[in-house]
């Protein structure tokens, strides 16, 4: 299984995860070509809505290049079975909202779990645990959005 923190990346699709990775990277485009040895067109293409990816032995590469394993982490979390794995939801005006006022409940529990631990100016390992299991909880929902959208932008650019 991966790790807890990789596992919200199940909900996304390849695109989604090179693109992720890129944003996570904080470099431009034009550098990560360079690092690459792209041409812009084929980074252009790379990080497309198409389905156009840097081949299996150019991973570690691209990897280094935008200075993460986001990729890598996107890979355990599909090749993970779960037999929770939801198809991704449609959304209308309604569900978008309730879905990010889920994902705001969510960050207000991470808030209240920092000042509870903040509390005593002191960080106890129990702390953290409770810490990071809020966090997955929003990355999880977070994530799940996120994938869900990426579906609907793609399907409205079809």
């Amino acid at each position: 299984m991966p790790a807890p923190d990789a596992y919200p990346l199940h909900h996304l699709d390849a695109v989604d995860a090179f693109k992720l990775a890129v944003e996570q990277s904080g470099l431009p485009l034009p550098e990560i070509a360079k690092r690459m040895g792209w041409s812009m067109p084929q980074a252009r293409r790379v990080f497309s809505a198409e389905k156009y990816f840097p081949s299996f032995p150019d991973l570690p590469r691209f990897c280094i290049a935008v200075g993460n394993l986001t990729v890598v982490h996107w890979l355990l979390a599909k090749a993970t079975p779960d037999e929770q794995a939801q198809p991704h939801a449609p959304l209308d005006c309604a569900s978008l909202l309730l879905r990010v006022a889920d994902l705001f409940t969510e960050v207000g529990h991470v808030a209240e779990e920092a000042c509870r631990a903040a509390s005593d100016d002191r960080l106890q390992v129990t702390e953290l645990r409770r810490l990071l299991k809020e966090l997955a909880d929003v990355l999880e929902r977070g994530m799940a959005l996120v994938g869900d959208l990426r579906q609907m932008e793609r399907m409205a650019d079809a």
